[in-house]
């Protein structure tokens, strides 16, 4: 078992700067300081045990592990436990409940599925190397479960209870698309109030807007031949796939946040002959719900026109995830954010990514609720790659956070 190493405390850590955006610091709950920062080793422990596991999206056997250890830990803080099967994806879906006694309705949730194959943890197990933590997961995003986890454990502390139910949903899918969690999300966010969410965030902010993504596949169908003996009676798929990929290449609208890029190409199974079938997949981004209309038909328009004689090209969209735009309800919230950590002295900023989360089904366009906000779970970076790491020094400061809005949502 690798030697945990001691944290700097909390209130030694120094905070960056107040800015222009900052809420005016107030005095901090100085109890919370300290019941914050005398949870690091705990979760620690708590980061360790789900890092050490894997669960990639489709790993069966390690995704039913992770959602055994988060139901249980549910079930400790008093919550009503549910295990829902995600189909079509691998996995379960966690659902608990906790019932206060107030009003207020409000929707915690993260995944606990990564991009990483079998043997990860093995072969990159869970480290500290100074103030960071490494590993599969480690931001994005089983930190955010553990957040949850946490906070949750503190509120019950504080005898937090002025709400009428806390959900909490984990689901073991989001990175293949949600395809098994998605209208489980929605229909459960439609019966809140508040809905927060535990993607991992950069330093000192919150995500305010994330964009909706859709996959376009532009398919070529031409004619086999030869390609020595008769090539010019083939007709070449992948010269017309080329030809309209570059005929392509202005779709995106910057105006809108609107992005294409033609990401996967395929043509061809022989040197030697002449393909008759080829294909391209574009990843599409954007915020404006009416964006994959317009993208979608302006290529239909355009490969109307080919350039190889006697091929077809034709378009299929697949819809992976709506877009979470900015909106006034989770200005309001973001707002309410900033005057916590301006409790601390800490700035909070409030970003738009070019990803897209599970906030984007959680949220109902032209329904002030629920109320959304995105990137609450562990600061950090090097997200879906080797490096992948977890900042320790604002773990603190996140968990008050956390705990602080669950005391004070409207």
């Amino acid at each position: 078992m690798t030697l945990l190493l001691p944290l700097p405390a909390f209130s030694q850590i120094k905070a960056p700067a107040p800015h222009s955006g900052a809420s005016p610091a107030t005095s901090a709950d100085q109890a919370m300081v300290r019941s914050t920062e005398a949870r690091t080793q705990a979760f620690l422990e708590d980061l360790r045990s789900l890092v050490a596991i894997d669960s990639g999206s489709g790993q069966q056997d390690g995704l039913d592990r992770v959602a055994t250890l988060l139901a249980n830990r549910l079930r400790r803080l008093g919550a009503e436990v549910e295990r829902l099967p995600a189909k079509p994806s691998v996995g379960d879906i966690v659902v608990g409940r906790i019932r206060g006694t107030g009003s207020r309705r409000i929707l915690l949730m993260v995944h606990y599925d990564t991009v990483f194959p079998e043997g990860e943890a093995s072969r990159r197990p869970f480290r500290l190397e100074g103030n960071r933590a490494y590993g599969p997961g480690v931001v994005d995003a089983k930190g955010g479960a553990v957040i949850i986890l946490q906070a949750l454990e503190l509120a019950a502390e504080r005898n937090v209870r002025d709400f009428a139910t806390i959900t909490v949903l984990f689901n073991p899918d989001e990175e293949i698309g949600s395809r098994g969690s998605a209208d489980l999300i929605a229909r459960l966010a439609r019966q809140q109030d508040v809905v927060l969410s535990f993607e991992p965030s950069p330093m000192d902010a919150v995500i305010e807007a994330t964009k909706g993504i859709a996959y376009l596949t532009l398919a070529v169908q031409g004619r086999a031949a030869h390609a020595g003996a008769a090539p010019e009676s083939g007709r070449n798929a992948a010269v017309e796939l080329a030809h309209q990929i570059l005929a392509l290449q202005t779709l995106g609208d910057s105006a809108k946040g609107t992005t294409v890029h033609w990401t996967r190409i395929r043509a061809g199974e022989r040197p030697n002959v002449i393909p008759d079938q080829a294909s391209a997949t574009a990843d599409l981004r954007f915020s404006d719900p009416a964006e994959p209309a317009r993208v979608q038909a302006e290529i239909n328009r355009i490969i109307q026109t080919p350039l190889v004689p006697d091929t077809t090209a034709t378009l299929a969209v697949q819809l992976q995830r709506p877009p979470f735009p900015r909106n006034p309800a989770t200005e309001q919230l973001v707002r309410q954010a900033q005057t916590i950590a301006g409790e601390l002295d800490r700035p909070l900023e409030a970003v738009a990514m070019g990803f897209g989360t599970d906030a984007g089904h959680a949220f109902q366009p032209g329904n002030p609720r629920p109320a959304v906000l995105e990137g609450l779970g562990v600061i950090g970076g090097g997200l879906h790659s080797p490096k992948e790491w977890a900042d320790l020094e604002s773990l603190p400061a996140r968990l008050y956070l956390v705990v602080r809005l669950l005391e004070t949502l409207p």
